[in-house]
């Protein structure tokens, strides 16, 4: 029981830091159509945005809503946790949430996928094919884990159910 404290701890941290950093990427979002940050240098996913072109500035207003794509996920993941340490392990809400947070996250890891290798060819003109593991890859295979955990929850909460209705 002390690890998965220990676990809530970190999330809770993580969440405590994200809040004000989602509101400074909202408003630097908005700032990049109305207000010229040339002079701001802006890199996402190791690929520096020149917010000159409407195109970048657009490419970065999708990497900022993913980013808060990731920050729903992790307050999902905080209401797991927090049913865990109730001892609350099948309730309906840690199933629903385990299936949430599979969605956000398999969707934020092909949409930052997506946002990478249009920013590579935007940017840097060129087209390449890497093999090998990348951030976006273990984002989606982490969203689908969540997606499998959530039905083999749905399953043992069933199986519980059973359990209990017989004598």
């Amino acid at each position: 029981m002390k690890k998965i404290n220990i676990l809530k701890a970190i999330v809770d941290l993580l969440w405590i830091f994200s809040v004000p950093v989602v509101l400074i990427i909202i408003g630097i979002s908005f700032t990049t159509f109305f207000i010229d940050l040339s002079d701001l240098s802006i890199t996402i996913n190791t690929l520096d945005i020149n917010t000159n072109s409407s195109f970048s500035k657009i490419l970065f207003a999708i990497s900022s809503l993913n980013y808060l794509l990731l920050i729903v996920a992790l307050y999902f993941f905080r209401k797991v946790l927090t049913n865990f340490v109730r001892i609350r392990v099948f309730e309906e809400v840690v199933i629903s949430s385990f299936k949430k947070i599979g969605n956000l996250l398999t969707f934020s890891g092909f949409i930052s996928l997506i946002i990478s290798i249009i920013g590579t060819i935007y940017f840097e003109q060129k087209v390449s094919l890497e093999f090998g593991l990348n951030q976006h890859l273990v984002i989606i295979c982490l969203g689908l884990f969540f997606l499998v955990l959530s039905e083999i929850f749905k399953i043992a909460e069933n199986a519980k159910q059973e359990n209990d209705l017989t004598i």
